[in-house]
Formats: C-alpha cells, sequence, structure tokens
C-alpha cells in the first residue's frame, strides 16, 4: 500500500446520516466483510461529491460454499471421478443481510500453524487500536461508527465532506417545523460582562489557559456563546455541555497536528491519560467508566471538567493534548507506524503487569470487552497505558504512542 492510500480517509452515508472518517485499510476490510450496503454513499477527499457505493466498490456474489467430498462407492472405485458441480442456490433464496457493525471490523489474521499464540494476540491489539475510535475508547460497543456531521476536514486542505441528502429529500436534513418560545433579548453588555467572568474563571485552569493562547479568537467567542445561555437562564448543565463539545470539536479538527508533535509531548498526553483515569478511578468506577465510553461530555467528568479544584487531573489531560497540538504546529514530526513487533514488546510489558493469554484474548475482542464489568474494564485501559509508558525502545514507544493516542485525541 502506497503511502498516499494510506491517509486516504473515506466516508460512509446511509440513511441520511454521515459516519467517518474510516482509514483506507478499515474500509476496505469493512466492504470485504460485507458490511457495505449497494444503496451507501461513498466520499473521499477528490470525490466531487457523494457516489453510490457499487460505483466505487463493486459488490461481488459470494461464492456458494464448496461440495463436501463424496464418500467412495466400491462399485466405482478405481474409475476416474468426474468433476465435481456446485450445487445451485435453492429458488427463491435470500442471503441473510449482515448487521452494520463498523467498528467491529476484523483483519484476517491467518491460520499458519507455527505463529506462537501470543503473536497472534498482538496482532489482534493491532487490530483493537484501529477500532477504538469515535466517542471514546468504548465507544465502539455500540457497533456503529459515531456520525462525525460537523463538516470535518476531508484531510485535504480547503475540501469538506459535503452536506449528505436526507433520504427521501433534498441535501441537507429533513427536520420537522416546532415551534419554539423566542429565547428574551440579551444585551451585549450582559454577554460581554458574563465572558469577563468565565474569563477569569477560566485563568486558574490548564486546559483553558493553553486554548486561549494558541486560539485566541476561539477562545473569545466560546466565552460570548456561554455567557449568552447563561445570561438567558440556562441551566449549568447546559453551559458546560456547550463548552465540553466545543472543546473536543477543536480537538478533533487539530487532531492530526497533535500526534505530529513531538515524542515526548505524547507521553505527556499518554500521562495525564493515564493520571485522568486513576483520578476518576478514584472518584467511582461510573466516573472512569463514562470517560472511557464517553469522554469530556461523560456527566461526571463533564461536571468536574470547569471545576478548578474537582477537575484537575482532567484539566491536565486537556492541557496536554493542546500542548501537543501547538507543538504540532509549530514543528510537525513525522512518526513511522507501529508494526506487529512493536506490540510484541507491549505483550511483554503487559504480561509483567500480571496480564495473562485469556486478558490479551478478551481485550483484543470488543465483543468479549463489552460484557466485562466496568471495573475491570478501567483496570484494562490502565494498564494498557501503563506498558506503553514502560517500554523501554524510544523507537518502539513512539510509534506504539501515535497509534494508542489517535482515539484519545480524535475520538
Amino acid at each position: 500500500m502506497t503511502g498516499q492510500q494510506a491517509d486516504i480517509q473515506w466516508y460512509i452515508a446511509r440513511e441520511g446520516k454521515q459516519h467517518g472518517p474510516l482509514s483506507d485499510v478499515e474500509m476496505r476490510t469493512f466492504v470485504a466483510q460485507g458490511h457495505l450496503k449497494p444503496t451507501d454513499l461513498i466520499w473521499r477527499a477528490g470525490f466531487a461529491d457523494w457516489r453510490p457505493a457499487p460505483a466505487v466498490f463493486p459488490f461481488q456474489q459470494p461464492e456458494p460454499p464448496a461440495a463436501a467430498p463424496p464418500r467412495p462407492n466400491p462399485a466405482t472405485q478405481g474409475r476416474r471421478p468426474e468433476p465435481a458441480r456446485a450445487a445451485a442456490p435453492a429458488a427463491g433464496a435470500v442471503a441473510p443481510e449482515r448487521t452494520f457493525e463498523p467498528n467491529r471490523i476484523r483483519v484476517a489474521q491467518g491460520s499458519d500453524d507455527s505463529r506462537k499464540s501470543r503473536s497472534r494476540r498482538a496482532l489482534g491489539l493491532v487490530v483493537l487500536v484501529a477500532l477504538l475510535v469515535g466517542g471514546g475508547w468504548y465507544a465502539w460497543q455500540s457497533g456503529v461508527i459515531s456520525s462525525l456531521t460537523d463538516g470535518l476536514s476531508s484531510g485535504k486542505e480547503g475540501e469538506q465532506v459535503p452536506t449528505v441528502a436526507a433520504p427521501g429529500g433534498s441535501s441537507g436534513a429533513q427536520t420537522a417545523a416546532v415551534e419554539t418560545p423566542a429565547a428574551a433579548p440579551v444585551s451585549a453588555a450582559a454577554i460581554d460582562a458574563g465572558a469577563q467572568t468565565l474569563d477569569a474563571k477560566f485563568e486558574k485552569m490548564p486546559a483553558w489557559i493553553v486554548v486561549k493562547r494558541e486560539f485566541p479568537d476561539w477562545y473569545g467567542e466560546q466565552l460570548r456563546q456561554a455567557a449568552q445561555l447563561t445570561a438567558q437562564n440556562q441551566p449549568e448543565h447546559e453551559v458546560n455541555k456547550h463548552l465540553a463539545e466545543a472543546l473536543i470539536a477543536l480537538r478533533r479538527q487539530h487532531a492530526n497536528e497533535a500526534l505530529s508533535a513531538s515524542t515526548e509531548r505524547l507521553k505527556a498526553v499518554a500521562t495525564s491519560f493515564l493520571e485522568n483515569l486513576k483520578s476518576l478511578a478514584n472518584q467511582s468506577v461510573g466516573a472512569c467508566y463514562g470517560f472511557i465510553s464517553q469522554g469530556e461530555t461523560a456527566p461526571a467528568v463533564m461536571e468536574v471538567l470547569q471545576s478548578p479544584e474537582q477537575g484537575a487531573a482532567v484539566q491536565a489531560q486537556v492541557a496536554a493534548i493542546f500542548e501537543a497540538i501547538a507543538d504540532g504546529r509549530k514543528s510537525p514530526t513525522t512518526h513511522d507506524k507501529a508494526a506487529k513487533t512493536d506490540y510484541d514488546v507491549l505483550v511483554q510489558e503487559l504480561t509483567k503487569l500480571g496480564w495473562k493469554e485469556n486478558d490479551l484474548v478478551v481485550f483484543s475482542n470488543p465483543t468479549m470487552l463489552s460484557r466485562e464489568p466496568p471495573e475491570r474494564v478501567c483496570k484494562m485501559v490502565q494498564d494498557w497505558f501503563s506498558a506503553h509508558l514502560a517500554v523501554a525502545d524510544q523507537g518502539t514507544q513512539e510509534r506504539l504512542l501515535v497509534e494508542t493516542l489517535k482515539p484519545v485525541v480524535s475520538g
């Protein structure tokens, strides 16, 4: 696969909803597994508009199963057997439709019996990392791609994903007209005063300090929007939600820059992510599990995100990501992709933490992991990052961190 192919990001539109992005490997595996529908629309950078799925990935009829070899007949022994003929499908038979589960794509691992079991599990972990994208580390358990419909960049400057057409309608989402009471007008002076109050509060928070420094115009606009919501007597949790979602959108927009940061910055992101998980786990299993599954919009996280006292750990993590974004913007670093041998090293570190073969099996299988108790999931994700940070070889650690931090900065 060429480097240009590896950089392709695919988007899928199904039933008026847009999903993606998927890397070229993930997309082609998704297609190979039979999850793509003929009614889907496909887009990537370079396409003028959405294209029908069959025009991009021609659909092939599945081959009929091979017929079982006939039992030897004593009366015909010694004769040259006639070529076996595949049985024709029964009239009217319809192949069962596959469930739409793009976040559970599997890459075939082969059947070479000479491979060691641990190496197979390491490859399974490689696949798992590729799947952990969306609204948090654990969001793939829902079995659908996270919908990213807010004008995400396609990865090519100046080119954006076109708006997907809603079912049975023209381009754009079709919504029923609902009469809502008009919000009371808010004076500019009230908004300015509220923005200044928020600014004074955010000056004590590491994440907002970095964001204000790197994105001053964006920061000022978010203060004004939050102040307007407050002036309109919106509940505090709605204001916090607005700020958290805006922060997530900004992080996602600059994810590639974060992943282009120096190794030391990447280590800082991984370290702060681990410390945040530990801090949340000390509060409650639910807080830790909620962050893994929902990110900064988890209720327990959103509550402390705007608190200088209680949200120190999550603030440090968000600040580390935006420091990485700043570093990647100023001095971008090209990192090599992780190889299977790197994951073999990671498995060795996990073994030192007490992981057994069954732990590797569970963690590399999204279906099995989704059935585990939240407490165990929290512990396993913490172990996962601890193992990354314990890798001694800097090159190996760097390649592993780039892969495992993708869902942290873009999820």
